[in-house]
């Protein structure tokens, strides 16, 4: 195993264990998704026609709330007590501390988003056990996760982090929430094609923004 695999094992590890002992992050998200599948499934009056065509949008509008969440906490156990430069002091690259805390913080948002998916298959009909589905929503969370760990500890230091995530992030997981909502509504029967397609591009996001966040990994964290 090389040293810069051990560092993102050793740092994503340091948060999973923080977050088995508080379980604040993991029992917040899930909390959330229930109760947003509530207000939606109260709030629209959908009929098994029009399920197909708004369920999707309703999954991607409670895991991109969430993934706002859980990616904007990824740096909060280094800020709130004041560790942030000792973490980066560490003789490890940048980019293996910021790989690191996305994959823990994307495995975090996965065990919620199990959660979510129960409750869209209780709520909605989808699919639980839908091949497509399952890769839509997990390649998803992989470049949301690039995207989102980069620009949390970008603005990890500013009072403004909460508003300047949202910012941020949102325009550059359009292309998540687009491709992921074709692979959702295919998975549901409402679209004939374009499933494949759709699983395709999301890797292919998934590709480019983890790169992109590897490289930038120096210069952010260095700031």
């Amino acid at each position: 195993m090389s040293a810069q695999l051990r560092a993102v094992l050793a740092v994503a590890g340091k948060d999973l264990r923080s977050e088995w002992r508080g379980r604040e992050l993991v029992a917040s998200l899930a909390q959330f998704s229930v109760l947003a599948l509530l207000i939606a499934n109260f709030g629209f009056d959908l009929d098994p026609a029009s399920t197909g065509r708004v369920a999707p949008g309703i999954l991607w509008l409670v895991l991109v709330f969430a993934g706002l969440v859980a990616f904007g906490r990824s740096f909060a156990v280094e800020r709130d007590q004041e560790s942030l430069e000792a973490l980066l002091l560490a003789p490890v690259s940048p980019a293996a501390v910021l790989a690191g805390k996305a994959v823990a913080a994307a495995a975090m948002l996965a065990l919620s988003e199990a959660v979510l998916l129960v409750g869209m298959a209780l709520f909605f009909g989808t699919p639980l056990a839908s091949g497509p589905l399952l890769a839509a929503v997990l390649l998803a969370t992989v470049g949301m996760a690039a995207v989102g760990t980069v620009f949390a500890a970008l603005t990890v230091q500013l009072r403004s982090r909460e508003l300047l995530l949202p910012v941020l992030a949102l325009p550059l997981w359009i292309p998540f929430v687009v491709a992921g909502g074709r692979a959702v509504q295919v998975a549901m029967g409402d679209a004939q094609s374009g499933g494949l397609q759709a699983l395709a591009l999301l890797a292919d996001f998934d590709i480019l923004f983890v790169i992109a966040a590897l490289l930038a990994g120096r210069y952010v964290l260095n700031e």
